[in-house]
């Protein structure tokens, strides 16, 4: 299997995988925190969580507030949803499709090559028309969306 085919393998699965995700990045963390929003809905105090956890009472404040703030760690978030009997989901969602994104970066590269092209052609008057420029552009992009991905991000 060439590595053009595996990636795009990949991308399609991990585009199956963001996919269940989208509907919940769509809708925000509670203002208060998950830590804090399940704690309370369970009926359970921060000294009975500091309990589970086999820490101080403070340290569970210092969690919810470090939630809210966004500085708090994976790990930590790991450890507090096992002593809240929940699981910690962690993914990247991406805003728009995966071979999108690609074809985007394709074609802004390709233009940045074109244009210096574009530009020296023009001063010899043997620039192309707007048809033949787009045309030509959309199969650079094509052919260098089968090579090497990774030159596409070494550019600009």
């Amino acid at each position: 299997m060439s590595e053009h085919m595996f990636q795009k393998m990949m991308r399609e699965q991990i585009q199956g995988y963001t996919q269940l995700f989208k509907q919940g990045a769509a809708k925000p963390r509670p203002r208060e925190g998950w830590i804090k929003a399940i704690r309370t809905a369970l009926g359970m105090t921060t000294y009975q969580l500091a309990k589970r956890l086999d820490c101080g009472q403070s340290n569970i404040t210092k969690y919810e507030d470090r939630e809210q703030q966004g500085t708090i760690t994976l790990k930590t978030l790991e450890d507090v949803a096992k002593g809240l009997n929940c699981r910690l989901i962690y993914a990247f969602v991406p805003e728009k499709d995966l071979s999108e994104i690609l074809e985007e970066q394709a074609r802004a590269v390709i233009r940045h090559q074109m244009r210096s092209l574009s530009h020296s052609m023009n001063l010899e008057q043997q620039g192309l028309s707007k048809e033949q420029d787009k045309k030509n552009e959309d199969l650079l992009v094509e052919e260098l969306l089968k090579g090497n991905l990774k030159k596409l991000w070494e550019t600009l």
